[in-house]
């Protein structure tokens, strides 16, 4: 499947530490730190593989709606419109608490693969003992890792009539009937229960029961009515976002490589926006082709 020499394979696995740099270090609203990694290309080509090859070729359950082709933020959204009831959790420091002993059981439980095969791999695909955040194939180990007790509390929260997805990190369970408080804290248990059987911590900060009578939100986008739609906050940020950058346009203090972060930035806003309201997001998005990075380089240059 690697195309590669045994021995070649077994040395990328028993030393990825050489083989990754740290792309990024963000600091989080908490104080806490985010680190992006990055492989040099003998070990990312390893990854790019195994993307193609294997996790390419999983059919996903429709409850994983993250980092997957064909799905989005916006689809996992829908799922959870009109609903009387919507339970938000989120995991803390996912990608980092992933043991490394729970991909080598995903490698050999859900693939089959024999325990020799399913070490090299899980060795290809952690670092230092987890998953890399960054790396081609740490957000398909994150979908997978969890499969066989996931795949249990799905269904028997579905024959509650209650609709569980996942994002990534972002687990949402809603109902569009009534539930009682005791019912709402048994799925809250359940949860946890199988978070703490993978040795990952809900996020307790992030943690929201929203009603019906309340503003209810996924992802920033409100979800009371039939159609998602982005509340006065989150439209402010896309009005800000493509002002500030008609601004820097015009501001030659302004750098090509400032000025192509905040152009990729407010595009990005506006493609979300778009997603929800195709006139509105259109108007921003002719906005933003008259505000292209190649015609600042060019007003640099002048």
């Amino acid at each position: 499947m690697l195309q590669l020499p045994v021995p070649r394979i077994r040395y990328l696995a028993q030393n990825t530490s050489d083989f990754y740099r740290v792309a990024r270090i963000k600091t989080k609203a908490n104080g806490d730190k985010r680190i992006t990694y990055d492989a040099y290309r003998s070990l990312k080509d390893v990854h790019k593989t195994l993307k193609v090859r294997l996790f390419q070729n999983v059919s996903y359950p429709d409850y994983i709606q993250g980092a997957i082709s064909g799905r989005s933020y916006i689809g996992n959204v829908k799922k959870h419109t009109k609903s009387t009831i919507i339970i938000c959790e989120d995991i803390t420091n996912f990608f980092p608490t992933i043991r490394e002993s729970d991909v080598k059981k995903m490698f050999m439980r859900l693939f089959h693969f024999p325990k020799e095969v399913a070490s090299l791999l899980t060795g290809l695909v952690t670092l230092n003992g987890t998953v890399p955040q960054g790396g081609v194939c740490s957000s398909y180990v994150a979908n997978l890792v969890m499969w066989e007790r996931e795949s249990a509390l799905v269904s028997l929260l579905r024959a509650k009539n209650l609709t569980y997805t996942r994002y990534v990190d972002d687990i949402t369970v809603s109902s569009k009937y009534y539930i009682d408080k005791a019912e709402i804290s048994s799925v809250i248990a359940s949860i946890y229960g199988m978070l703490k059987h993978f040795g990952v911590k809900p996020n307790k900060a992030k943690h929201e029961v929203l009603s019906n009578g309340m503003h209810q939100k996924v992802h920033r986008v409100g979800v009371n009515g039939k159609r998602p739609s982005f509340g006065k906050e989150e439209k402010k940020r896309v009005r800000s976002a493509v002002y500030n950058l008609e601004a820097q346009f015009k501001d030659n203090a302004c750098s090509y490589d400032e000025y192509l972060k905040a152009f990729n930035s407010a595009s990005a806003l506006v493609a979300k926006l778009k997603q929800l309201n195709e006139r509105q997001g259109q108007k921003y998005r002719e906005s933003l082709n008259l505000l292209k990075p190649s015609s600042k380089r060019v007003e640099l240059s002048n």
